[in-house]
């Protein structure tokens, strides 16, 4: 009987690639660096995306397989548009993909040699614009506690 449900699950997940990879950075870039520029000196914008593979998120149906998602974007327009990509188009099951792609887009000359490098965790900090003008970006990814999966959280604090 097990059998039968992972099956689905398994054929589910082969014929989707928004379940075990993103679509590529190049298409994320545009919004999250949109995002970034946005936030203006003394301000603190963030955005939240949890991701949970084959279980859903703590509260939920622990019947339910499958996929699932949930951004926050605290009402901030370039954050909308960052979590409605990440929605639709972010790694589920190989959720560390969203972190590299993020990096990669807001700290240009990142590299990390090929796609088959696993990100567990991540918590790096940079600066995003110029030295005189732009963010303090802080991405994290990490297991979520409060929730279940894991969660990308990006804040850029204006400066």
């Amino acid at each position: 009987m097990r059998i039968s449900v992972v099956l689905p699950v398994l054929l589910l997940a082969l014929a989707s690639p928004r379940l075990w990879a993103a679509q590529g950075s190049e298409t994320l870039c545009t919004p999250l660096r949109a995002f970034a520029a946005s936030v203006q000196k003394g301000e603190t914008k963030s955005i939240e995306f949890h991701t949970s593979w084959l279980a859903d998120f703590k509260g939920g149906n622990p019947k339910t397989i499958g996929a699932f998602t949930r951004c926050s974007d605290h009402g901030y327009a370039p954050a909308q548009a960052v979590c409605s990509y990440l929605s639709n188009n972010g790694a589920v099951e190989f959720a560390g993909i969203n972190a590299k792609d993020a990096l990669v887009c807001l700290l240009p000359g990142t590299k990390f040699g090929q796609r088959r490098l696993m990100v567990d965790a991540l918590d790096v900090s940079f600066y995003y614009g110029t030295q005189q003008r732009g963010s303090n970006i802080s991405i994290r990814f990490e297991p979520d506690q409060k929730m279940g999966g894991m969660v990308l959280t990006i804040v850029a604090d204006g400066y």
